[in-house]
């Protein structure tokens, strides 16, 4: 083979190498997108309103370092029953994760 011809080989088996990295690269991306979307987050507050009804409960949390928020008051729907032993002035511990509609839902709560 000529040096030429060499070359031209070397050259595409390195772009093919390239292209299945990248295609590899992508699937992961993906897969981490979908981690991340079902994320969940935990804080603490104190319990300052509860719509049972519409199974909300208000809580003033801490700030929540991980998503860069300040402490303050947020209603979040209850993705199981609020535990009976909950009542507004409690101070909770409790997981949260961002639902696909966008809205925070409080997936796990309890008595800290």
């Amino acid at each position: 083979m000529s040096k030429l011809t060499i070359a031209i080989l070397s050259a595409l088996l390195a772009h093919s190498g390239t292209a299945v990295a990248a295609s590899h690269e992508h699937h992961d991306m993906s897969s981490h997108q979908t981690r991340l979307s079902a994320a969940t987050y935990s804080s603490v507050g104190v319990v300052k309103a509860i719509n049972t009804q519409d199974a909300k409960v208000q809580v003033a949390h801490e700030p929540i370092a991980e998503l860069g928020w300040p402490a303050m008051n947020m209603w979040f729907a209850l993705k199981t029953p609020l535990p009976r032993d909950i009542k507004v002035g409690d101070h909770v511990r409790f997981e949260m994760m961002q639902e696909s509609n966008k809205q925070w839902v409080i997936v796990k709560i309890g008595r800290k």
